[in-house]
C-alpha cells in the first residue's frame, strides 16, 4: 500500500520500492499493523439509593443515572527505518526508494538499548550504506565494482522497529429525564481522553535528519560526538488534549 516517509506521523513508512533484487528484504508486517489492541466500551446504569423514590427532588436527583466509556489501549505502529541518500548507485541521490544498514554488531534489539537521552531508538545502530570506488556492491552477489562512490540497497528490513505504545480513556455522564412512555430527554457530559495522557507519534525514521556533516563519507556511520538531528526523536504527538462536551438528545 502506499507510505510516507516517516516525519514523526502517526502512521510511519515510505513509498520506497526497496531492494529488487531481494524480496526478502521488503517482507515485514504491514504499516497499520497493531500486534495488541484492547478495547473496553460499557454503560452502566446506576442503581438508585433506596431513599430515590421519597420525593419530587430525590427523584429528580438521583434516578435514570448512566455511566458509559470507552477504553482503548495498544501496541505502537512499526517503524520504517528509511533513507533518502541509499540506493543511489540504481536511483540516483534523493530517491526515497530505500532503507539503511545494520551497523556492525548492531540488532533489533541493541537499537533498543543504550539510547541517547531525547531518542526513541539509538541512531548509532543503523549506517547509511556506502560503496566505495572500485569496491563490489554487495547486491550485486559480487558481479560488480562501483565505478564511484556511491550506496547500495541497505540491509534492515522493513517495519523492523514499533513505536510507542498508545492508549486512552474516554467517558460519559448521563442523566435521562422521561417525559412519557416513549419519549425521554438525555443529558449527557462526555470527556475524551479523560485524563488528559499524552500519545507520542512514532519518531522520524529517515536517516537524511541527520546533519550530512555528521556522517562518515567513507563508512557511513554517525560520528561520534557529532549532532543527530531529528533521526531517532519523537517531535509530534498523535492525540488530542482532553476536550469536554456537553449534548442534549430528545428521543422520541
Amino acid at each position: 500500500m502506499p507510505q510516507v516517509a516517516s516525519t514523526g506521523d502517526a502512521v510511519d513508512g515510505f513509498p520506497g520500492i526497496g531492494n529488487q533484487l531481494d524480496n526478502r528484504a521488503n517482507r515485514g508486517v504491514s504499516t497499520f499493523d497493531r500486534t495488541h489492541r484492547f478495547v473496553l466500551s460499557y454503560l452502566w446504569d446506576l442503581p438508585p439509593p433506596a431513599f430515590a423514590e421519597s420525593s419530587t427532588v430525590s427523584r429528580l436527583l438521583f434516578l435514570n443515572w448512566q455511566l458509559a466509556g470507552i477504553i482503548t489501549a495498544m501496541s505502537g505502529l512499526p517503524i520504517d527505518i528509511v533513507d533518502s541518500n541509499a540506493g543511489s548507485i540504481y536511483f540516483g541521490a534523493n530517491n526515497s526508494a530505500s532503507r539503511l544498514s545494520w551497523a556492525p554488531g548492531a540488532t533489533r534489539s541493541t537499537a533498543m538499548s543504550n539510547i541517547p537521552a531525547g531518542y526513541f531508538f539509538n541512531p548509532f545502530g543503523f549506517v547509511r550504506p556506502v560503496v566505495l570506488t572500485g569496491q563490489v556492491i554487495p547486491s550485486s552477489n559480487g558481479t560488480a565494482i562501483a565505478g564511484a562512490t556511491g550506496t547500495d540497497f541497505g540491509n534492515v528490513g522493513r517495519n523492523v522497529l514499533r513505536g510507542p505504545g498508545q492508549n486512552n480513556v474516554d467517558f460519559s455522564i448521563i442523566r435521562r429525564f422521561s417525559m412519557s412512555e416513549s419519549k425521554n430527554v438525555k443529558f449527557r457530559v462526555e470527556f475524551f481522553n479523560l485524563f488528559n495522557h499524552v500519545n507520542f507519534a512514532n519518531p522520524v525514521g529517515n536517516f537524511n535528519a541527520v546533519p550530512s556533516s555528521s556522517i562518515d563519507p567513507n563508512t557511513g556511520r554517525i560520528t561520534s560526538g557529532s549532532p543527530l538531528g531529528d533521526f531517532g526523536r519523537i517531535n509530534s504527538t498523535s492525540n488530542n488534549p482532553r476536550l469536554i462536551q456537553l449534548a442534549l438528545k430528545f428521543n422520541y
